[in-house]
């Protein structure tokens, strides 16, 4: 009985192979395999792919909205998120029917040369040099006060590197005045020196996007021996990725008639 029930499953697997035809069981795809054979993908084969896959990785909001325009269907859904900012479109996703999700575009918000420069700096205490030649090489960012009146700050904040600093006040008018000592012929001579408490930055946050105003406070501290250590504090700057990104998302919505649902794949 053993050795009937192997010669027809033999004399089956031989027919399988012959006809070469998938079988289905609840209209799912099935195909007997022996040990030894060798089932090969003749997809390359053909002058096109059966279905599109794969991903796209798009560079800014226009290009994306392009992408989702050509390409979207009934099946497709859009996805962003806030948190780690970017937006996706997968265009099989599951929809009436399951979907592969394995033909999408990605939009990842890279951020601005600018926004990267100050918020990497941001709340790092440097030497009044270092703060100096960092706001220099930064100047055409600030947009208030005028770029000459923050240059003027940031020579004589060079200038002074080698005079002992000894307090620092809030004046009325929104200004830190900082006093200090030097020798000048061989004579202690006080200083006084101002610099701003807030400033403001007009910069993109998103690569290709739009200014925003962010505004940054000043910090120092006066160390023992009279050493000055400066640096600066973004106000907030989580609330304002967030609002470009929402910008982006409405944008989005708007350009391509589709939700952007709060999420991922």
């Amino acid at each position: 009985m053993q050795e009937h029930f192997t010669t027809d499953a033999a004399e089956t697997i031989s027919a399988g192979m012959a006809l070469g035809d998938p079988k289905h069981i609840e209209g799912r795809p099935f195909a007997v395999v022996p040990e030894g054979a060798t089932v090969h993908d003749l997809e390359h084969l053909r002058h096109n792919p059966q279905r599109k896959r794969g991903t796209v990785a798009l560079r800014d909001t226009d290009s994306f909205i392009a992408v989702v325009n050509a390409d979207k269907g009934s099946s497709t859904r859009l996805y962003g998120n806030y948190v780690k900012p970017g937006f996706m479109a997968v265009f099989n996703d599951h929809g009436d029917m399951p979907g592969w999700q394995d033909h999408r575009a990605v939009y990842e918000c890279p951020k601005s040369i600018e926004w990267a420069t100050w918020t990497s700096s941001n709340g790092k205490q440097m030497s009044q040099v270092d703060f100096a030649q960092f706001i220099e090489n930064n100047l055409p960012d600030v947009a208030d006060p005028p770029a000459a009146d923050m240059l003027e700050i940031s020579r004589s904040l060079e200038a002074k590197k080698k005079v002992n600093f000894a307090s620092g006040i809030r004046l009325a008018n929104g200004q830190n005045e900082l006093t200090y000592e030097e020798e000048i012929s061989g004579t202690a001579a006080k200083g006084k020196l101002q610099v701003p408490e807030i400033f403001t930055l007009g910069i993109p946050v998103l690569e290709g996007g739009h200014r925003y105003a962010v505004q940054a406070r000043l910090r120092y501290r006066i160390q023992d021996g009279g050493r000055l250590t400066i640096w600066y504090e973004l106000v907030r700057p989580h609330k304002i990725l967030e609002d470009a990104v929402h910008a982006v998302w409405t944008e989005i919505q708007d350009k391509t008639g589709m939700q952007v649902l709060n999420g991922s794949v």
